[in-house]
């Protein structure tokens, strides 16, 4: 139990012993005196109860639906996030890795250790050396296999400008998840890859005949 509950659940006592000290003292009174008592402890008992009951409640049911595990997965991103501010790439990589060996369910911390391979480091083939040992580990569900074969995908164009891989791995997401936005989004994302291949080529190739010129 932590020190804050420890001085919420103390308050709360000496507040309801209070309100009893109080209401014993008004049975006694004429009845005016009752009716603007009344009023005073329950305008009190509102306020204090918003004070400290309701966040006590809420912490409580915080903890009953958000595991330990939860807990351990924001406190390892957040050391990673701190990790990659200070220019611990290095670093930001082994408290991912413990996320993974921790929950190995999670794609977040591979895609994000890929990101930082790719973007801090400086090497986008260990980045999707990285993904794909992880995405050939186990079985995915559908959602976290397209979320890391899309990662995959951003770093073949963004971090190696490799058009026909990043279009080969599109086609693998469509026959992966056939119907589905999934799908879709892979499709959206091919039309989006010719569109940004054809304007380089023409780039190119104006470029060349200026220079001929």
């Amino acid at each position: 139990m932590n020190t804050s509950l420890i001085i919420r659940l103390c308050i709360i006592g000496l507040v309801i012993l209070l309100l009893m000290i109080a209401w014993d003292q008004l049975k006694n009174a004429n009845p005016g005196m009752l009716f603007i008592g009344f009023i005073a402890l329950g305008t009190v008992a509102g306020i204090l109860g918003v004070k400290f009951l309701i966040p006590w409640i809420g912490d409580a049911v915080g903890t009953f639906f958000y595991s330990s595990g939860e807990e351990v997965q924001m406190e390892g991103s957040m050391k990673a996030v701190a990790k990659v501010a200070q220019g611990d790439y290095e670093g930001a990589i082994e408290e991912y890795e413990e996320m993974v060996r921790n929950e190995p369910d999670k794609p977040f911390p591979i895609a994000e250790m890929g990101k930082i391979y790719a973007e801090k480091l400086k090497d986008p083939q260990k980045a999707l050396a990285v993904i794909q040992k992880h995405l050939n580990s186990r079985e995915w569900p559908g959602d976290d296999a397209a979320f890391l074969m899309f990662r995959m995908v951003d770093i073949q164009l963004d971090s190696l400008g490799d058009f026909e891989a990043a279009r080969d791995r599109l086609q693998q997401i469509i026959g992966a998840f056939p119907n589905t936005r999934h799908s879709a989004n892979a499709h959206h994302r091919m039309n989006e890859v010719e569109q940004q291949q054809f304007k380089m080529a023409m780039e190119q190739r104006l470029k060349s005949g200026g220079t001929e010129a």
